[in-house]
């Protein structure tokens, strides 16, 4: 049955191999493999010698078998590792579950001498879960570390049921019993030493067992068993624990950079630890448990069956329980408090004890439904997989994807240099681009090293990868960043996949722009984080943009916030170009938006760029007001610009959703520009999450009704302004809806906000009607 089963996973696994790295930890295993130097994480901290070891042997049989860039030799080879892997987890699941399988009389012969049932059946639930189905062809260390982990836990929990006392009062063991107990445990001692090596993780699963099933053994020869078990757990240890120290320049040099990377975990991942509040447990506790079988009704519906097997475990097999307690329950609490959860693959190990309880959950009601209900799951699981198993195989991964467009156009034409957002560098480490200069990424101020660029006098185009999650490119000119190619990878969206990074690019190709923003500037959320961490706004101090010379009319416009309180004076705002003031308007607490035209010969003078600068002061009162510039654009007096006007609030942002605003009841854009028709694209959210019933929201422009629509979905809501009516309305296009709520009324008692449609994009087209 066992064999079977293998054979189906290999044979669904074969013709879907990852094509490519994908994983930004895949890239780091990629490199370690070429050159394994922990310090600059090839891989990263902690390392993962055993792992990169195996990857070497893998990627040397995988390079004299086929032809191929460098990168996708060692895709393949770490893919097949884990296909590998997770056919050999088979048998050792199978060895976990059946030396945790009921017993109907004591017996000191071995658990495998006959095929039990609910052993292969939580095999079976495991196997197809589609967290474990999809790292199976993964290139990361995932499933061969729990592979190996997991056959240390049925070493040991073979010598856990040699060591089952036959009475209450009798605990003693055969000789025969006693001697192949403490084989099992020196087996399983020294497999737990090795799979820390693979992967880090795997001593929370493994070592606590390992304590366990020593103590139980006490009384019964503890003594040979304790020190056999030490002594291969400290060999295998060493076996990997001291070429890594050499490898890593030392004891210093490597806790130097393991604390670094344990530093920037701690910073940056989302962790019940560092944010212990009832929202971030519920999430952390639906990834773990639910998330992994990638279909919520299906995660349910297991996890109910485990509830009633943990239930059964208390109630008839205790010492089972202590066991799963000890196989599991460190791990659990440990990836809880202190890992991402929203990694959803740090959630294998807990997949195995959760298949355990359900297949005891539903043996608790009927022993013959185990097998049918293992079938009905395992088939879920298989189903819900399998489609996307193939879509992950059916194209390389995303950034791969964008560099081969970039090699595609190199053919034609080279740029200035290539640039991206940090997230990206590490990935092209692993990738031969053909493209210099490559200019720095410093995190979060990469636009910066485009701005030293351009003022250095550079008007070559620039080609930038850029992460879509992000948003400092609203730094620099939209009419630049016009050009550009999204490369996605639809499969990230499926709850199992939760965590890939890199999972979109977006490749800009970036004219010369009309001007871009240096420090201190809120255009996005993240922007406006930015700022803050530098100490830069318009009250603290000009905040500057360089914007191109030119001879021609310019129009300018400029929006943002007066921070300060009802009650706190107007802050004055001074718009100045090349030292000299062109505009001054005050601004009362709240948001404003300005148009500013700039005459002819604005804009002359020396040098590729003039130095536009914003400073904000109180009219009354010697402290400064808070303030922040949100919008911004300067174009020639010719083009169409837009802007967000009264009845809009701030701007908001998530990495999973990306960046939106709210209108209130009724919200204001300002169009300006030469009298045209204009076509205006809303992306907007469903409302149904919010509202009982689908909202009527219209458009207008002054008292002219131009669009009206029930909004029950996603959708984009398209309408177009006819020239003649956007000029009578001044450029003003007011977007109604008949339904908005106050957050405060619904339990947010911080939130005062009278909040109607959330809207993610915006698009100000010419509509071509004349």
């Amino acid at each position: 049955m066992l064999a079977v089963l293998a054979l189906i996973v290999a044979l669904a696994h074969v013709p879907f191999l990852a094509p490519s790295l994908e994983d930004i930890d895949s890239v780091n295993f990629a490199l370690g493999v070429r050159d394994f130097d922990v310090a600059t994480h090839r891989p990263h901290p902690p390392g993962y010698p055993v792992y990169v070891f195996l990857g070497k042997i893998a990627t040397a049989i995988a390079g004299a078998a086929m032809a191929a860039p460098q990168s996708m030799v060692e895709a393949r080879a770490l893919s097949v590792l884990s296909l590998l892997s997770a056919l050999a987890a088979i048998v050792a699941l199978y060895g976990v579950f059946v030396s945790l399988a009921p017993r109907s009389a004591p017996s000191e012969d071995s658990p495998w001498r006959t095929l039990d049932v609910s052993a292969v059946a939580a095999t079976a639930i495991t196997v197809a879960c589609p967290l474990f189905w999809y790292l199976s062809v993964r290139p990361i260390s995932d499933l061969p570390g729990f592979a190996l982990a997991t056959a240390a836990q049925a070493c040991l929990l073979l010598a856990w049921w040699r060591q089952s006392p036959t009475s209450d009062s009798d605990r003693r063991l055969s000789p025969a019993a006693t001697a192949a107990s403490g084989r099992m445990i020196v087996i399983g001692a020294f497999l737990a030493a090795l799979s820390i090596g693979l992967r880090s993780q795997t001593v929370w699963f493994t070592v606590p067992l390992l304590v366990l099933v020593l103590l139980d053994r006490i009384g019964r020869g503890a003594a040979g068993a304790m020190v056999g078990g030490s002594v291969m757990f400290i060999t295998g240890g060493l076996a990997w624990g001291i070429p890594l120290l050499v490898a890593s320049g030392g004891l210093n040099a490597y806790l130097l950079a393991l604390g670094t990377q344990a530093g920037e975990d701690f910073a940056s991942g989302e962790m019940l630890y560092t944010n212990p509040n009832s929202r971030t447990a519920a999430f952390a506790l639906m990834r773990t448990f639910v998330a992994p079988w990638d279909s919520t009704p299906l995660g349910v519906a297991v996890l109910v069956l485990a509830g009633a097997g943990l239930i059964c475990l208390a109630w008839k097999d205790r010492r089972s329980l202590t066991a799963v307690a000890a196989m599991a329950g460190p791990y659990v609490v440990f990836h809880l408090l202190f890992q991402d959860t929203a990694f959803i693959r740090y959630a294998l190990p807990v997949v195995p004890v959760v298949a355990l309880l359900a297949v005891r959950g539903v043996a608790l009601v009927s022993q013959r439904g185990v097998a049918v209900v293992a079938a009905m799951v395992s088939i879920g699981g298989v189903v819900t997989a399998a489609p996307v198993l193939a879509a992950y195989a059916a194209q390389p991964a995303p950034l791969v994807r964008a560099l081969e467009a970039i090699r595609a156009e190199l053919r034609t034409g080279t740029p200035g240099a290539l640039a991206m957002h940090q997230t990206f560098v590490r990935p092209l480490e692993a990738e031969d681009v053909g493209i210099t200069p490559q200019l720095p990424s410093p995190p979060r101020q990469e636009w910066l090293v485009l701005a030293s660029y351009w003022k250095s006098g550079h008007v070559q185009p620039v080609w930038f990868l850029a992460d879509p999650a992000r948003s400092d490119l609203a730094l620099i000119d939209p009419a630049s960043r016009s050009d550009s190619t999204d490369f996605e990878w639809p499969l990230v969206a499926r709850p199992a996949f939760g965590g890939m990074r890199p999972a979109a690019v977006r490749w800009h190709r970036l004219t010369a722009p009309g001007w871009f923003a240096e420090e201190g500037w809120s255009l996005s959320p993240e922007t406006s984080g930015i700022a803050r961490v530098m100490g830069r706004g318009p009250h603290l101090g000009p905040i500057a943009a360089m914007v191109r010379r030119r001879d021609n009319a310019a129009r300018m416009l400029i929006g943002g916030r007066n921070l300060a309180g009802p009650t706190d004076p107007a802050a004055r705002f001074t718009v100045s170009i090349d030292g000299v003031a062109v505009q001054q308007f005050d601004a009362a607490p709240g948001f404003f938006l300005e148009v500013v035209d700039l005459p002819a010969g604005r804009l002359s003078g020396d040098g590729p760029y003039a130095t536009l600068t914003v400073q904000s002061t109180a009219v009354s009162g010697a402290s400064p007001v808070p303030a922040a510039i949100e919008q911004f654009d300067l174009q020639e007096s010719t083009a169409t610009m837009w802007g967000y006007d009264e009845g809009w609030q701030e701007a908001e942002f998530n990495m999973a959703l990306g960046v939106w605003r709210w209108t209130s009841e009724r919200a204001t854009l300002r169009i300006v520009g030469p009298q045209r028709a204009v076509r205006i694209t809303m992306t907007i959210e469903s409302p149904l999450r919010y509202f009982d019933e689908p909202p009527l929201v219209r458009a207008r422009a002054g008292e002219r009704l131009l669009a009206e629509t029930t909004l029950g979905s996603d959708r984009e809501w398209v309408f177009e302004v006819p020239a003649d009516v956007l000029a009578g309305s001044q450029g003003a296009v007011t977007i109604e809806t008949d339904k908005w709520f106050v957050p405060a009324e619904r339990g947010n008692a911080m939130d005062q906000r009278r909040l109607g449609l959330r809207v993610f994009a915006i698009r100000v087209s010419d509509a071509g009607i004349h």
